[in-house]
């Protein structure tokens, strides 16, 4: 069980520590300390609620229908396939990518909220790293590893967003260069071309079962 679990966590901290307008998002904040733990704790609690429907509501519906799950397998390979291309990308724009203590103003808390949704809930990376990426790779799991699969997930977006949040301010100097980010960004990519290869080998293998 703690196999699944410590590939739950890898798989939820690379599709999370990628550069994207959420992170930068958290550290802004922290760099400001402007309301860091709620901030945190709002896109925790999305990532609990949409890790949870990926693992165990959609996955369980598709599980039922195997050419949904064929289907979703593949796109979910040419997704994993393109994040890692994007992330590598990535590497040449990381000069475009600075955050100084002027980026933004502290906010109220109501306002920092507000931001911290829309940033987090109009993304559709979010939904897709959920369920095509997390909810796919739990297809082939009985329920106690999905269990396992699934905290691990959760305990790694627990981990990066808190971390991210109250450690930016400490080590502002550290994530203000960009070339943290590509250090980041080329362990997600290897990552991610490892999932897709996985992903590729169980579609495969769904399609030799039918």
């Amino acid at each position: 069980m703690v196999e699944y679990g410590i590939k739950g966590f890898l798989l939820s901290l690379s599709l999370i520590a990628a550069i994207g307008a959420q992170n930068l998002f958290i550290l802004k904040q922290g760099i400001l300390n402007n309301h860091v733990f709620w901030v945190c704790f709002v896109c925790f609690m999305c990532d609990v609620i949409l890790i949870n429907l990926g693992i165990f509501g959609v996955a369980n519906f598709l599980a039922n229908n195997k050419l949904i799950t064929i289907l979703l397998g593949i796109c979910g390979t040419c997704f994993v396939t393109w994040y890692a291309i994007n992330a590598l990308q990535s590497l040449y724009k990381w000069r475009s990518i600075a955050i100084t203590d002027n980026a933004i103003a502290v906010t109220s808390l109501r306002k920092t909220l507000l931001y911290t949704l829309i940033i987090t809930l109009l993304n559709p990376h979010v939904y897709l790293d959920a369920i095509v990426i997390i909810g796919t790779l739990a297809l082939s799991l009985n329920v106690f590893e999905k269990i396992a699969f699934a905290c691990g997930s959760i305990f790694a977006s627990g981990v990066w967003f808190f971390s991210l949040g109250f450690l930016a301010n400490k080590a502002s100097k550290y994530f203000r260069n960009p070339k943290t980010w590509v250090v980041i960004n080329i362990m997600v990519a290897l990552i991610m071309f490892a999932i897709a290869y996985n992903l590729l080998l169980f579609s495969i293998n769904e399609i030799c079962n039918l």
